[in-house]
């Protein structure tokens, strides 16, 4: 500003004092700190301007310490115009004129001409070539106002050398403008454009087979900037926060599915159908939750990032086809098995049975295995933009082998639970305690299909929301892209969906264990199967023998046998059978003492 002012202050002393200035001339500022200086050059990593200055020797008007400023300045506007290759023409000059306008060419006044010292001036840009950029780019327009005489000369600029002895046309001395156009057209030919992506995107070249986008980049049109992997949706700490949450509920839930397992489909002794849903339905969560505790063992970055710039692909990165064909599995056997709860909770109440367990068994399994193989036989398992797991990104193989199957069982279920939920209202109808029967029998399966049912549901929905604005986040790319170029890149982020229902939607996935175990691994069903087990026979057994269950008399011993025995078949019993017989067997003690 204080430039401008003295620029003013300085045309009207001249204009005062008879001096008119000539049409197409500009008049200028005089640095004496500015000399005539070599450049620097381009850093090694970066190429910039080497080989693009039409002046011989490379001498350019700079202060000692400016031109790195000018350098970022540069870069900035190279980053801008990368981004404008499908809007723009003749881009490559204007990377010319860019380097001119920022690293002016240089000319230094003889000693005759000015007898205190030497001055370095710079020559401005010609109006002729800002007016060539703008044009063929309008964009440009908007950093460059090609009517400013002061920056955009005609024909030349004007500097008052008075102060420094020079006497000729009252003190002022004419420097003409640079225009590398002829320059250009000698050398274009032997020049490229270069494209530079503002951090953190990176630079890739899409036509080396190496960084093809089907090998997981992700470019941004029309330049060969790639989106940084993991997709920049959120902040450094909410992706820590979802990592963090994902790998606790993982090893929990993995924990507690492998007991449900080994509780109702190891040790259990007479399985009937729901303790085999059980089984089955966590053994699937458990196959859910092993995939992230791969990831997180690998890391999830290392695992789903195996490049800079680059998610992993099934064909390229088997670790990841391994873990998203074990992710596939485990979910679609979990949602089928949701699926059989809720028709093996319905003919419960109906007390009919429509088909053999075997059946659920073959059929879910048949299916399970049909989608996966499908999945991996056309590569489909890839990490994805914004995920923490390898699962099927294309859209239509994941509506066909998940979504529409997910939607049908979704279905079922959901009128397993109203036709449940209406064999109880017509049972209250006829009888208060039958309806109190029935609600005890089988309140907790209603309640864990109703929430597993509900639970998928949010995830159908979610999954289909994301479908509906994945155009609109596409699109907004371009804003993240503006973001960067204008601000600090750590303020900048890539529009998706919002935390909160993303968040959610992976703690969903992770908590069927830990919900199965609260409904089944705690119930009184568990702690009988687990009293019958070898091991805690053998405690009470041990019980039983202990020198601090000695007896102190013969009557007191009879008495003692007789209470072991009793507790001991109460903890042998499994089911209802069991418990009337033992009851017999307590009455018929007692007597007999």
């Amino acid at each position: 500003m204080k430039i401008l002012v003295f620029i003013i202050i300085l045309f009207l002393f001249n204009y005062i004092n008879g001096f008119n200035l000539p049409t197409g001339y500009g008049i200028g500022f005089v640095d004496p700190n500015a000399k005539c200086l070599n450049y620097i050059g381009d850093s090694n990593d970066q190429p910039l301007c080497n080989n693009r200055f039409q002046n011989k020797g490379d001498k350019i008007y700079t202060t000692i310490n400016s031109q790195i400023e000018s350098q970022l300045n540069i870069i900035k506007s190279f980053q801008s115009i990368t981004f404008l290759q499908d809007q723009c023409k003749d881009l490559l000059f204007a990377q010319f004129g860019i380097c001119d306008i920022y690293l002016a060419p240089c000319i230094e006044t003889l000693p005759m001409i000015t007898p205190l010292k030497n001055i370095s001036l710079p020559q401005r840009f010609c109006k002729s070539a800002c007016v060539r950029m703008v044009s063929n780019c309008p964009r440009l327009a908007i950093e460059m106002d090609c009517s400013n005489p002061l920056l955009f000369p005609e024909i030349g600029t004007f500097y008052d050398l008075s102060p420094y002895g020079f006497t000729q046309n009252n003190g002022t001395y004419a420097v003409p403008c640079s225009d590398p156009t002829n320059f250009f057209n000698q050398v274009a030919s032997n020049s490229s454009f270069i494209e530079i992506c503002p951090s953190p995107l990176l630079l890739k070249n899409s036509s080396d087979p190496r960084y093809e986008s089907k090998r997981g980049y992700t470019y941004l049109p029309p330049s060969n900037c790639v989106l940084n992997c993991p997709v920049p949706n959120y902040s450094k700490q909410k992706w820590d926060q979802l990592l963090t949450m994902s790998k606790i509920l993982s090893t929990i839930s993995f924990i507690l599915s492998l007991y449900n397992v080994l509780t109702f489909g190891i040790i259990n002794k007479k399985i009937s159908d729901p303790h085999k849903c059980t089984c089955f339905f966590s053994g699937s969560i458990a196959l859910v939750n092993l995939c992230d505790i791969i990831t997180f063992g690998i890391g999830y970055e290392e695992l789903l990032c195996p490049e800079p710039g680059r998610s992993a692909k099934q064909q390229y990165d088997p670790v990841c086809g391994l873990t998203g064909a074990l992710f596939h599995l485990g979910i679609t056997y979990c949602v089928l098995w949701s699926m059989t709860m809720g028709l093996v909770l319905y003919t419960s109440v109906k007390r009919q049975k429509w088909f053999k367990f075997n059946h659920f068994l073959i059929g879910n399994t048949t299916f399970t295995m049909i989608s996966v193989i499908i999945a991996a036989a056309t590569s489909k398992f890839e990490a994805g933009l914004g995920s923490i797991e390898c699962w099927i990104r294309d859209r239509w193989y994941a509506i066909c082998l998940f979504w529409i199957p997910c939607g049908i069982a979704l279905l079922i279920g959901s009128l397993c639970i109203i036709s449940v939920i209406h064999e109880i209202y017509k049972t209250s109808k006829k009888s208060i305690s039958n309806r109190n029967d029935l609600l005890s029998r089988e309140l907790k399966p209603l309640l864990i299909v109703f929430f597993i049912s509900g639970s998928f549901l949010y995830l159908f929905i979610f999954f289909f929301d994301i479908e509906r604005n994945f155009g609109g986040y596409r699109s907004d790319v371009e804003d993240y892209v503006l973001c960067l170029l204008n601000g600090d890149n750590q303020e900048c982020f890539t529009t998706g969906p919002s935390y909160v229902p993303y968040f959610l939607f992976y703690l969903v996935i992770r908590w069927f264990g830990i919900i199965f175990f609260i409904f089944y691994g705690t119930s009184n069903v568990a702690r009988k199967i687990w009293n019958q087990t070898f091991i805690l026979k053998k405690f009470y057994s041990s019980l039983k023998t202990s020198p601090l269950s000695s007896p102190k008399n013969s009557d007191s011993q009879k008495h003692n046998d007789s209470k072991t025995n009793i507790n001991n078949t109460i903890l042998n019993e499994n089911n209802d059978k069991y418990l009337k017989e033992n009851k017999a067997i307590e009455l018929e003690s007692i007597k007999t003492n």
